[in-house]
């Protein structure tokens, strides 16, 4: 390890050593004056001293396991509706996310901080997305929440990212569909067959009083074998099919869940009154609904700001000619508040953007580390 060191002739030295010379006379074995304020000891004395005067830092650690125990889809789903209404309210501070995207793949590193006012909540996300993890034994979603004191700057947890990021994220699926989805919505439609897929499924559950359940994937043998398992742990009829046209034509509610970097729905297969989530895509580059899809729809985003930079989507339908700006009806958090119609008519086609916001990661780790300290769960770390 390399040891920091300070240039004694900056102004830095300067500012600290009227502050801190009554500890330098003590290193250096009170053979300097405590009132000498142009005494300039060694280097090694300036470091260690001020190291010793530095608070030592008590941080608490919760992996997945701690995460899933702690953070019900029944709890975060009202965490969400907060997180939107805070965002499209003006009370958050949220930068568009930062990536780094490793070359010729699709396997990004993306950074997230954030600031939400009520209940204040200060801190950071770093996740790396690898759609080419499904099927191995690293999740697709892998990272870090950090939460921060937003007053002294102190850390005071670190958080699994990965597990917060799926919970957090069907969760705000199904914030969206509770205000946009019709009441009496029955069948619900999954495109594919991965984490949150199945996330998913028991996030819409929570809202919904979903009867039967279809799922696609492009692999029919592995939508089956989700499908098996999707009705043994919910007790519900599901089914596998091989067309993902058949499996949004008699849809209440759809939910995209690929890793498609092209459409794989048509604007042509949507039935009047369905609602929409398009989850998989993050980036501008990718895309699983098509230019009519879009079009057909009244359309939602979660934060508007990433949507134009981030929305694959609506990107492409715009710089295609086939919707304008105006197309974009609001955020969800605009619907909750009341700024902004959500579903008017039955038959209306509603559709959800998700990009993701890091108020969402920071309301959700915070419920955690509270519920955390207070069941006395997870590992303090000193720093």
């Amino acid at each position: 390890m390399v040891t920091p060191t300070l240039e004694l002739t900056s102004p830095i030295w300067h500012e600290i050593n009227n502050t801190l010379c009554f500890n330098y006379a003590k290193v250096d074995d009170a053979t300097t004056p405590t009132n000498d304020f142009n005494h300039t000891p060694d280097t090694g004395d300036v470091v260690l001293t001020a190291l010793a005067m530095l608070k030592t830092l008590d941080v608490l650690f919760l992996n997945r396991d701690d995460v899933v125990s702690l953070l019900s889809y029944a709890d975060c789903i009202p965490l969400m509706e907060t997180a939107m209404r805070s965002v499209s309210g003006g009370q958050a501070q949220q930068p568009i996310r930062t990536s780094l995207q490793i070359p010729e793949s699709t396997r990004v590193l993306g950074v997230m901080p954030g600031y939400v006012q009520s209940p204040e909540t200060f801190g950071v996300k770093v996740v790396s997305v690898f759609p080419d993890n499904f099927g191995t034994s690293y999740g697709s979603h892998q990272g870090l929440v950090t939460l921060y004191d937003a007053h002294n700057g102190a850390p005071y947890a670190l958080i699994d990212g990965g597990a917060i990021t799926a919970i957090r994220t069907a969760a705000t699926t199904a914030a969206a569909t509770k205000h946009l989805a019709r009441e009496n919505a029955e069948c619900l439609t999954i495109l594919g067959y991965g984490e949150q897929a199945a996330t998913h499924v028991q996030a819409i559950k929570e809202i919904c009083a979903i009867e039967r359940i279809k799922i696609w994937g492009r692999s029919i043998e592995k939508a089956q074998a989700f499908a098996r398992l999707q009705e043994e742990t919910h007790s519900l009829s599901v089914e596998a099919v091989e067309s993902a046209e058949d499996a949004i034509s008699t849809a209440d509610i759809v939910c995209t869940t690929t890793g498609a970097s092209t459409p794989i729905v048509s604007g042509d297969w949507l039935p009047n009154g369905v609602h929409v989530n398009l989850i998989g895509s993050s980036v501008a580059t990718m895309r699983e609904i098509d230019n009519a899809g879009l079009k057909k729809a009244k359309f939602y985003c979660d934060y508007k700001a990433s949507l134009e930079v981030l929305g694959g989507e609506y990107l492409h339908a715009l710089a295609d000619g086939a919707i304008t700006e105006d197309h974009l009806v609001g955020e969800v958090g605009q619907v909750i508040l009341g700024t902004c119609p959500g579903r008017e008519t039955q038959d209306e086609i509603t559709m959800f953007k998700s990009l993701g916001m890091v108020s969402e990661d920071l309301l959700a780790a915070q419920y955690v580390y509270e519920k955390a300290i207070a069941r006395g769960v997870g590992q303090q770390l000193s720093m």
